[in-house]
């Protein structure tokens, strides 16, 4: 299995809603939500690995096809912490603006295990709020949900309409979560 490019780090991801999908694997059709999505895939967690390089998934009836194009196991509390951090970072440096030496040096720090301390720090100046309770209660419900997270390449004009359609419906999300929040401010 490939690592991502930089390129592809680049591209924004989208987490705003899950968009949920069924996957063919091990002879039965099992449910899933694609998170940080992209119009090239999405990434997502199950409780059993797959044997199958290249799955079928499908979204109300229609089917489209994916690859697997890396995979880990999700299975201690300290492993769970730097990808909940890794996320968060990422979509921190999607809302800021940096150089792009800075950008590719945030990108190597979220590439490197045993770095939760400097990714805090990271994260706390870009603005992270959440407390050590509230980390370890995130890593709690990731715990919970499945011990493996996959990412998956698509190529495909049923993918590109679902993440439209996701993207839109986004859009709505955010501007309501706007317009709350002005309503508060006075």
């Amino acid at each position: 299995m490939q690592a991502p490019t930089p390129d592809q780090r680049l591209t924004p991801r989208h987490n705003q809603i899950a968009i949920r999908l069924h996957c063919h694997a091990g002879g039965g059709w099992q449910r899933l939500e694609a998170q940080q999505w992209t119009p090239g895939g999405f990434c997502f967690f199950h409780a059993q690995p797959f044997a199958e390089a290249v799955l079928t998934f499908k979204r109300s009836l229609q089917h489209f096809e994916g690859a697997i194009v890396w995979s880990r196991v999700c299975h201690d509390q300290a492993q769970v912490l730097e990808m909940l951090l890794n996320e968060s970072l990422h979509s921190r440096l999607s809302h800021h603006t940096v150089t792009q030496d800075t950008r590719q040096r945030l990108l190597r720090l979220m590439r490197v295990q045993g770095m939760a301390d400097a990714k805090l720090q990271v994260l706390a100046a870009l603005g992270e709020t959440c407390t050590p309770d509230q980390w370890q209660h995130r890593v709690q419900e990731r715990m919970q949900t499945a011990l493996f997270q996959s990412g998956v390449r698509i190529t495909s004009p049923v993918w590109d309409a679902v993440v439209a359609e996701a993207q839109s419906l986004g859009d709505v999300v955010q501007d309501l979560e706007r317009w709350s929040g002005s309503l508060g401010k006075g």
